[in-house]
Protein backbone atom coordinates (compact mmCIF):
# COMPACT_ATOMS: atom_id res chain seq x y z
CA UNK A 1 0.00 0.00 0.00
CA UNK A 2 1.05 3.65 -0.22
CA UNK A 3 4.15 4.32 1.85
CA UNK A 4 4.88 0.63 2.43
CA UNK A 5 5.90 -0.76 -0.96
CA UNK A 6 9.37 0.81 -1.30
CA UNK A 7 10.40 -0.29 2.18
CA UNK A 8 9.12 -3.83 1.67
CA UNK A 9 11.34 -4.05 -1.42
CA UNK A 10 14.38 -3.60 0.84
CA UNK A 11 13.29 -5.14 4.15
CA UNK A 12 11.97 -8.63 3.44
CA UNK A 13 11.52 -10.05 6.95
CA UNK A 14 10.86 -8.86 10.48
CA UNK A 15 14.11 -7.83 12.12
CA UNK A 16 15.53 -5.79 14.97
CA UNK A 17 18.26 -3.24 14.30
CA UNK A 18 19.36 -1.53 17.47
CA UNK A 19 16.19 -0.26 19.14
CA UNK A 20 14.15 -0.44 15.93
CA UNK A 21 11.91 -3.40 15.21
CA UNK A 22 11.08 -3.45 11.49
CA UNK A 23 8.01 -5.34 10.39
CA UNK A 24 7.34 -5.69 6.64
CA UNK A 25 4.36 -7.76 5.58
CA UNK A 26 1.53 -7.93 3.09
CA UNK A 27 -2.13 -8.76 2.81
CA UNK A 28 -4.36 -9.64 -0.12
CA UNK A 29 -4.38 -6.08 -1.47
CA UNK A 30 -0.79 -4.98 -0.94
CA UNK A 31 2.20 -4.42 1.30
CA UNK A 32 2.17 -3.29 4.91
CA UNK A 33 5.10 -1.82 6.82
CA UNK A 34 5.56 -0.91 10.45
CA UNK A 35 8.47 0.26 12.59
CA UNK A 36 8.53 0.07 16.38
CA UNK A 37 10.92 1.70 18.86
CA UNK A 38 11.89 -0.57 21.73
CA UNK A 39 13.48 0.49 25.02
CA UNK A 40 17.28 0.69 24.73
CA UNK A 41 18.92 -2.72 25.08
CA UNK A 42 15.63 -4.63 24.95
CA UNK A 43 15.27 -7.51 22.50
CA UNK A 44 12.07 -7.73 20.49
CA UNK A 45 9.68 -10.44 21.58
CA UNK A 46 8.49 -11.66 18.20
CA UNK A 47 4.85 -12.43 17.68
CA UNK A 48 4.81 -14.71 14.66
CA UNK A 49 6.95 -12.46 12.46
CA UNK A 50 3.91 -10.65 11.07
CA UNK A 51 2.39 -9.10 14.19
CA UNK A 52 3.57 -6.30 16.47
CA UNK A 53 6.22 -7.35 19.00
CA UNK A 54 4.92 -8.43 22.38
CA UNK A 55 7.17 -6.00 24.26
CA UNK A 56 5.01 -3.95 26.61
CA UNK A 57 6.82 -0.69 25.93
CA UNK A 58 7.20 -1.00 22.16
CA UNK A 59 5.92 2.13 20.40
CA UNK A 60 4.75 2.02 16.79
CA UNK A 61 6.39 5.00 15.10
CA UNK A 62 5.81 4.14 11.42
CA UNK A 63 2.58 2.53 10.33
CA UNK A 64 -0.89 3.16 9.00
CA UNK A 65 -1.68 6.86 9.05
CA UNK A 66 -4.91 6.86 7.08
CA UNK A 67 -7.32 5.05 4.82
CA UNK A 68 -9.29 1.90 5.50
CA UNK A 69 -7.24 -1.01 6.84
CA UNK A 70 -6.97 -3.76 4.25
CA UNK A 71 -8.40 -1.61 1.48
CA UNK A 72 -6.88 1.79 0.94
CA UNK A 73 -4.50 2.38 3.81
CA UNK A 74 -1.40 4.50 3.52
CA UNK A 75 1.67 4.50 5.72
CA UNK A 76 3.93 7.14 7.20
CA UNK A 77 5.61 8.36 10.37
CA UNK A 78 3.19 8.37 13.28
CA UNK A 79 5.82 9.90 15.58
CA UNK A 80 8.94 11.70 14.37
CA UNK A 81 12.20 11.76 16.30
CA UNK A 82 15.82 10.67 16.00
CA UNK A 83 14.74 7.18 14.88
CA UNK A 84 13.67 8.64 11.52
CA UNK A 85 17.28 9.53 10.68
CA UNK A 86 18.52 6.16 11.93
CA UNK A 87 15.93 4.34 9.82
CA UNK A 88 16.63 6.46 6.73
CA UNK A 89 20.38 5.80 7.03
CA UNK A 90 19.71 2.06 7.37
CA UNK A 91 17.41 2.13 4.35
CA UNK A 92 19.96 4.06 2.26
CA UNK A 93 22.72 1.60 3.21
CA UNK A 94 20.56 -1.37 2.23
CA UNK A 95 19.66 0.24 -1.10
CA UNK A 96 23.35 0.88 -1.83
CA UNK A 97 24.15 -2.74 -1.00
CA UNK A 98 21.45 -3.91 -3.41
CA UNK A 99 22.73 -1.55 -6.09
CA UNK A 100 26.27 -2.85 -5.50
CA UNK A 101 25.09 -6.41 -6.01
CA UNK A 102 23.42 -5.35 -9.25
CA UNK A 103 26.67 -3.79 -10.46
CA UNK A 104 28.36 -7.12 -9.93
CA UNK A 105 25.88 -8.76 -12.29
CA UNK A 106 26.57 -8.96 -16.00
CA UNK A 107 25.29 -6.15 -18.21
CA UNK A 108 22.52 -8.26 -19.77
CA UNK A 109 21.25 -9.51 -16.41
CA UNK A 110 21.36 -5.97 -15.02
CA UNK A 111 19.41 -4.51 -17.93
CA UNK A 112 16.81 -7.28 -17.75
CA UNK A 113 16.40 -6.74 -14.02
CA UNK A 114 16.14 -2.95 -14.36
CA UNK A 115 13.60 -3.13 -17.20
CA UNK A 116 11.51 -5.70 -15.34
CA UNK A 117 11.57 -3.57 -12.18
CA UNK A 118 10.58 -0.42 -14.10
CA UNK A 119 7.71 -2.29 -15.73
CA UNK A 120 6.44 -3.57 -12.37
CA UNK A 121 6.74 -0.18 -10.68
CA UNK A 122 4.91 1.54 -13.54
CA UNK A 123 2.14 -1.06 -13.34
CA UNK A 124 1.82 -0.69 -9.58
CA UNK A 125 1.97 3.11 -9.69
CA UNK A 126 -0.87 3.14 -12.23
CA UNK A 127 -3.12 1.08 -9.96
CA UNK A 128 -6.26 3.00 -9.02
CA UNK A 129 -8.11 0.43 -6.94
Amino acid sequence: MNGARKYCEVFKNAEQVGSLYILPHYHARGKTFRVYVLPAGEAAIENGGINPPLNRDAVEVYGQTGGDAGWSEWYGWIYKGPWVGVFNALYDTRVKNIEGALLAMGVRERMTYIEDRKRKIALLDAYEG
